[in-house]
């Protein structure tokens, strides 16, 4: 097997557990799921679960494009590996700042 194919594969399988936990979230508004969430703070619960899920998506979407593109790209593999981790705190870093409009 190609190893861009295999590592493709790898980070597709990596981000089905991220897409299930956004669904869970976004979606069926499971707001327990988020950790150290307290629910006597959340002041829009639907806001935060949306909030969450969305950006637990987005994580979810990097990893499958850098996969993608270190499949198409084999040469290029740190500097989409690296593209890809500076997304990832990027978003990290946004969930993190989003939240706090959403608790007290």
């Amino acid at each position: 097997m190609d190893p861009g194919i295999f590592i493709f594969l790898v980070m597709l399988l990596a981000a089905l557990p991220l897409y299930i936990i956004a669904y869970l979230i976004g979606v069926k508004k499971h707001v327990g799921l988020i950790a150290g969430s307290d629910s006597g703070r959340v002041i829009d619960e639907d806001g935060l679960a949306e909030w969450v899920g969305m950006i637990l998506f987005l994580i979810g979407v990097v990893i499958v494009m850098m996969g993608l593109g270190i499949c198409l790209f084999i040469g290029k593999t740190l500097t989409i590996a690296l593209s890809g981790i500076t997304l990832i705190t990027a978003l990290i870093i946004a969930l993190i700042l989003g939240i706090k409009r959403y608790v007290t």
